[in-house]
């Protein structure tokens, strides 16, 4: 059975789903609801996992627009920036977007603010080991499982997309987590059976619950003083970029 989630009371559109679900519902003919940004972003992708990836996130987005803002998906065509999430090619929307895949899942975020989702799909991530010293919070063990070290890694991938920034060892580290109360949040982190889903963004009271997932946890990520000094030189460099195994 698919399994999705849908938050949308004002200020925040959030939906996660299967990417087949998604791909159910596209219009026939890409190039008539692509931009040309778009077509020429999916053009290069030359392995159909991720051309479906993107098409999926990318009418996802639309329909996130459509509910938040009104008109049709089709009516939201969205401009490519790289290394960057698109944004909505209507120079009177002030949205902005955010889109996350893994596995079989995707999910896409719609605010008037700056906003990061990530995704994670649950499966053995042996790697995530060599990161545990980038990835622990205030008052975890010394030891972590790999679950949980994924735990921490969408919540802080979240907060960095959320910034527009890499996730470079460096800048993992830089960032200190705590657990937190809701109107101190954030990042929200909500844990399912199948994937780990995080949304960073400066409005509280607002996010819903999540199908087939435990309760909202609250956490709180801030920039310790050496990430804020290097936030203005950060700014210059590609973003989006992962390193998680």
């Amino acid at each position: 059975m698919d399994a999705s989630l849908t938050v949308a009371p004002t200020p925040i559109w959030l939906q996660v789903e299967p990417i087949r679900s998604v791909l159910r519902r596209l219009p026939v003919g890409v190039s008539d609801w692509l931009s040309p940004s778009e077509r020429e972003r999916y053009a290069g992708l030359r392995v159909a996992s991720r051309a479906n990836q993107f098409l999926a996130g990318h009418w996802l987005v639309r329909e996130g627009l459509a509910t938040r803002h009104g008109g049709e998906p089709r009516d939201w065509p969205l401009r490519e920036r790289r290394s960057l999430p698109p944004l909505p090619e209507r120079e009177d929307s002030p949205a902005q977007v955010s889109i996350s895949h893994s596995g079989d899942w995707i999910a896409a975020a719609v605010a008037d603010e700056p906003i990061g989702v990530d995704l994670e799909q649950r499966r053995p991530r042996a790697g995530l080991l060599a990161f545990a010293h980038l990835l622990r919070a205030e008052d975890d063990p010394p030891e972590l499982d790999e679950d949980t070290l994924l735990q921490r890694w969408v919540i802080k991938e979240a907060w960095i997309k959320r910034h527009g920034f890499s996730a470079l060892p460096e800048r993992l580290a830089r960032i200190a987590l705590r657990r937190c109360a809701e109107a101190e949040a954030t990042v929200r982190l909500w844990v399912g059976a199948s994937f780990h889903l995080a949304l960073a963004c400066d409005v509280t009271g607002c996010i819903g619950a999540v199908a087939e997932t435990g309760p909202c946890e609250a956490w709180l990520a801030v920039a310790t003083d050496a990430e804020a000094r290097d936030r203005a030189a950060a700014r210059s460099e590609p973003a989006a970029t992962s390193l998680l195994p």
